[in-house]
């Protein structure tokens, strides 16, 4: 679960806000306490927030990106092997269908 840390940077005045991966609240104020990191609130990150974070290199997190995505969810090797075979079946019946060969009547 992500966590976003909202605080005020103490040298420039600032307002800031870094997401954090965390089982829970209370970790998330542990990682934000070990670090040195003066915080104000810490809620649960909307997605606005990590992408906000992703983008401005504010984004911590333990776990890797999957390695395969589809419409922009990850998915298993097995999930995508058989998005690519059911893929590669319309492929073969739309061109049967062309070659005007029954394929189902």
């Amino acid at each position: 679960m992500f966590w976003v840390i909202r605080g005020t940077d103490a040298r420039t005045d600032e307002d800031f806000a870094m997401v954090v991966e965390a089982r829970s609240r209370a970790a998330a104020e542990a990682w934000a306490l070990k670090r040195n990191v003066p915080y104000i609130m810490i809620d649960e990150a909307a997605d606005e927030d990590v992408r906000e974070a992703k983008r401005t290199k504010r984004l911590w997190k333990h776990t890797r990106d999957g390695r395969y995505t589809c419409f922009g969810r990850p998915v298993r090797a097995a999930e995508l092997t058989c998005l690519l075979v059911a893929g590669l079946a319309t492929i073969m019946l739309l061109l049967l269908r062309v070659q005007h060969l029954p394929v189902f009547t």
